[in-house]
């Protein structure tokens, strides 16, 4: 069997009387004994040798078992040498026959390691998993068993440097996933165990934005996580490309089988009790966890927090916030009263013995799950400035406002790396006769791009033609494509597919608008890869916000396109201050119209001269 090759030729001889294997390293040959070897021992003489051979007498098989004790048939090394392509992630030998060997990693320090190095490693990471699935699959039984053993030592060193945690994990998982190590890697493998847990009401594969927000999250932290969740099957579609984000980052997920909700308090106090009863028994059974990370929105996974952090106090405490809770779109309080319960009494006895007296306004479901944060969470993460102003000046006890200020900080929604944007290969052909607007998300009544359709119907017919504006939502018309879920009636979904008809403003330019449906996160990112320009709009922050408390989280994702970005803003919104290729006010036909025009001319030059998609010239 030359390793180079991968070329196996049989040799049968009537001179010997026991199976051998002899392993090749330039000219020297090494043979193995018949003898059980270890697994380590056998493979430290595969990954430095060339190439191998196997002598077998005439008529004699090989043994079908493994050995006892953890040690291994001739038979299963000799299938799996057969089958894999030798790399290693390993030591490696450079040899004369000139193949390729991965670098050797673990001569250098980690601190020393480039991002070129680890996207090797990784490369041959995966490549090495590979090669030992296919091995497997070349025996069977407790033969496969014992090839699917290779991986520990194979991964050995992957796992070092997954050991080394913080920016070197990141990078190191990144480039293994864009390496191909999907769902069937052996994550475990490189893993130790969890070091923080997360409760998040909702989480992947259920798709939800804030479940995504999550999985990218953890993706900052780089932290192995336990994660306890609420199943939302049967409410919510599910979305396994999420799960490539926070898939080297999960150690274990538990979802509790429980009926979600928005915001009712015995669904809240359901999950909160479960979670943290989940949570106190992970804690019995393992090591101190270095962090309890939770996240709202959804509220529930507030309410679980508090409970974690007062059956462990010493535990770390990092609570997010991606809007304010407690506040509508309109700055008006949102959230039902909140019962004196067994479970809400002892929280708020706790809080009033801190802070004073609650009042009838602090006893919601929303405002009492910040007021629990802003006591007791170690870190508070808010998601721009604007939202810890607002949040902040809700806070009406100095002493708790201080707390507030001095252990938060403000991170914006993660962007993931560009790789994350080409993992998934997708079809959606685009002609290059017109300019390509993408708008991707759902229409609210804060939230609408008839200001750009108003600014189509009103253009010259030479530039307004040029356009064409995609659209991805939920609840498209059937006659493109829609299906009408089944849990639905009629009216329901007539009534659904009708916002996002007004959200659009489609009369007049239906010839000008793709619909599509929503798409998996990762095909999302994929398509904005080939459009022009991105269209996101800023919420419409009513007057009882002193300032514009929200930053759309399609941001993040269109920050880290090749795309350009049309961003429709309120005046000195945080998102009217980002970096952005194109900004005009909410509701400004005018300037949109403008805008339009703009980048008409810039793809396919003055309107006087445009070249017709027929060829003709105007």
């Amino acid at each position: 069997m030359n390793f180079a090759s991968s070329a196996l030729v049989r040799v049968d001889s009537a001179h010997e009387d026991e199976p051998t294997a002899s392993f090749m390293r330039g000219r020297t040959e090494v043979v193995l004994p018949t003898t059980p070897v270890s697994r380590q021992e056998l493979f430290d003489l595969v990954r430095s040798s060339d190439s191998a051979r196997l002598c077998l007498p005439h008529g004699l098989s090989f043994p079908d078992k493994a050995a006892a004790g953890g040690e291994h048939s001739l038979r299963a090394w000799a299938y799996a040498l057969a089958s894999r392509e030798i790399e290693t992630t390993g030591t490696a030998v450079i040899k004369e026959a000139g193949r390729h060997t991965p670098p050797a990693l673990d001569t250098e320090p980690a601190e020393a390691l480039t991002r070129g190095s680890i996207e090797s490693h990784a490369t041959a990471a995966v490549a090495t998993v590979a090669a030992i699935h296919r091995a497997a699959a070349s025996v069977s039984g407790a033969d496969a068993a014992t090839v699917y053993l290779f991986t520990a030592d194979a991964l050995e060193e992957t796992s070092r440097l997954y050991g080394c945690g913080g920016t070197m994990r990141r990078q190191l998982c990144d480039s293994l996933t864009f390496a191909g190590a999907g769902y069937d890697f052996p994550w475990n493998e490189i893993r130790s165990g969890a070091e923080s847990l997360a409760i998040l009401y909702n989480f992947s594969p259920f798709q939800d934005t804030g479940s995504t927000v999550a999985s990218k999250r953890l993706r900052v932290f780089s932290e192995a996580f336990d994660v306890i969740a609420c199943s939302f099957l049967q409410h919510k579609k599910q979305d396994p490309t999420v799960e490539s984000i926070s898939r080297p980052y999960v150690v274990s997920k538990e979802f509790l089988p429980l009926t979600p909700s928005w915001a009712s308090w015995p669904s809240f106090r359901a999950f909160a009790e479960r979670a943290a009863a989940a949570a106190g028994e992970r804690m019995r059974t393992r090591t101190d966890y270095r962090r309890l990370y939770t996240r709202a929105m959804w509220a529930p996974a507030l309410y679980a927090g508090a409970r974690v952090k007062f059956m462990q106090p010493d535990l770390p405490w990092t609570a997010e916030f991606s809007d304010p809770l407690s506040l509508d779109v309109e700055g008006a309080s949102r959230g039902g009263s909140l019962p004196r319960d067994a479970f809400t009494a002892p929280l708020i006895d706790e809080w009033e013995r801190a802070f004073g007296p609650l009042d009838e306004l602090d006893l919601t479901i929303f405002r009492f799950a910040e007021l629990l944060v802003y006591a007791y969470a170690d870190e508070i993460i808010f998601t721009n400035e604007h939202q810890r102003l607002v949040m902040l000046e809700s806070i009406r006890r100095p002493q708790l406002r201080e707390r507030v200020a001095s252990i938060s900080t403000v991170s914006h929604h993660p962007t993931l790396d560009s790789g994350f944007y080409d993992l998934e290969h997708v079809d959606y052909p685009l002609d290059d006769d017109h300019l390509h607007l993408g708008y991707f998300g759902e229409f609210y009544t804060a939230r609408g791009i008839t200001e750009i359709t108003h600014a189509l119907r009103s253009l010259p017919e030479s530039v307004r033609s040029r356009a064409r504006l995609h659209v991805f939502t939920n609840y498209i018309p059937e006659s493109a494509g829609g299906v009408k879920p089944a849990s639905f009636s009629r009216s329901q979904f007539d009534l659904l597919v009708q916002r996002t008809l007004d959200g659009v403003g489609i009369s007049g330019v239906e010839d000008l608008v793709v619909f599509n449906s929503s798409l998996p996160y990762l095909r999302f990112l994929a398509v904005t890869q080939k459009l022009d320009y991105l269209i996101v709009t800023d919420a419409q922050s009513g007057t009882g916000h002193s300032v514009n408390p929200y930053l759309p989280s399609k941001w993040s994702d269109y920050l880290g396109s090749a795309a350009r970005v049309w961003a429709l803003v309120e005046q000195e919104s945080v998102l009217s201050t980002m970096n952005l290729d194109v900004r005009t006010p909410i509701g400004d036909t005018h300037a949109a119209r403008a805008a339009i025009w703009t980048m008409v001319e810039e793809k396919f030059g003055p309107a006087t001269t445009m070249p017709l998609p027929n060829g003709a010239v105007l």
